[in-house]
């Protein structure tokens, strides 16, 4: 026997009873709900769950995402505060340093000056009082000593010869009445040109230099400063402390600058004008000396 060929299945007619059709008919709609069970689950059900895991996977990106950017954001906030405490602290600290400086200037000051010289005319500090061949020259007139150069990269520096200073403060009155620069001379031997020079020029900037001979010096400072008074005509308290190799710069009771340098620690004081590319002449007055 033969098996029958697919898709075949004969029963003979009116073999089938009314129990049996009923029967028949129960199980096809239970068929025909199963068959729809099985396509609710195909396109509805299972497309959920991947819509759902799809939706998990989503936040899960999106939570990282979120995650990353708040550790990023972070990151940048603490970085800023890190800035900007780090500014407060510089700030604050560049503040107590600048009040530290003010009152050693305040308390370096206080008391009678062990010298004091108004320098409108000889007295004892026993001044330069010369002629250059230039023209310039140390000489007092007007009330005040004048240093006066007309001669391009050169100075005229007068001494007070009868001064020796080691530790002290140094201050005096400058007018640059025209040119370039003047200054105080300090810890000086004039014979071998060896000196701190603290100078001050008419376009705002100041310096501090160390002579080592009469051809060779060397800047240890230089800037600009807002509280020089510019321009000719003005009139700038200049202020040296010399306290061992601790060297304060201040122009009217204001720092402008300090350093250690410890080449010379003794000698006479003076004055000097500089002519850099125009002829300077410089009136000084109210030399004050303070011992430390």
């Amino acid at each position: 026997m033969l098996p029958f060929p697919p898709g075949t299945f004969n029963v003979p007619a009116g073999s089938i009873s009314k129990k049996t059709s009923a029967l028949l008919l129960v199980l096809a709609l239970l068929l025909m709900s199963g068959g729809c069970g099985l396509i609710y689950y195909s396109t509805v059900a299972r497309p959920a769950q991947l819509r759902a895991g799809a939706t998990a996977t989503a936040l899960v990106l999106l939570n990282l995402t979120a995650t990353v950017n708040t550790q990023a954001t972070d990151t940048a906030q603490n970085s800023t505060r890190a800035t900007v405490t780090a500014a407060k602290q510089a700030t604050t600290q560049a503040q107590a340093t600048a009040t530290v400086l003010q009152n050693l200037y305040a308390r370096s000051t206080q008391g009678t000056p062990a010298f004091f010289s108004p320098l409108t005319s000889q007295d004892g500090g026993n001044w330069d009082v010369y002629n250059t061949v230039s023209g310039g020259g140390c000489a007092f007139r007007g009330g005040a000593l004048h240093s006066s150069i007309q001669q391009k990269s050169f100075y005229v520096p007068c001494f007070a010869h009868a001064t020796r200073f080691t530790n002290f403060v140094l201050q005096a009155e400058m007018t640059i009445v025209k040119g370039d620069q003047g200054g105080l001379i300090f810890r000086a031997n004039d014979t071998l040109s060896q000196f701190y020079s603290f100078r001050v020029s008419s376009d705002g900037t100041y310096s501090l230099y160390l002579s080592k001979d009469d051809r060779h010096s060397t800047p240890l400072l230089y800037d600009a400063s807002s509280f020089i008074k510019p321009d000719s005509g003005g009139t700038n308290l200049l202020t040296v402390i010399a306290k061992g190799s601790n060297l304060y710069l201040y122009v009217n009771k204001q720092c402008v600058g300090s350093l250690n340098d410890a080449t010379y620690n003794s000698g006479k004081i003076g004055v000097f004008a500089g002519d850099n590319n125009n002829a300077t002449d410089v009136a000084f007055r109210n030399v004050q000396i303070w011992k430390i």
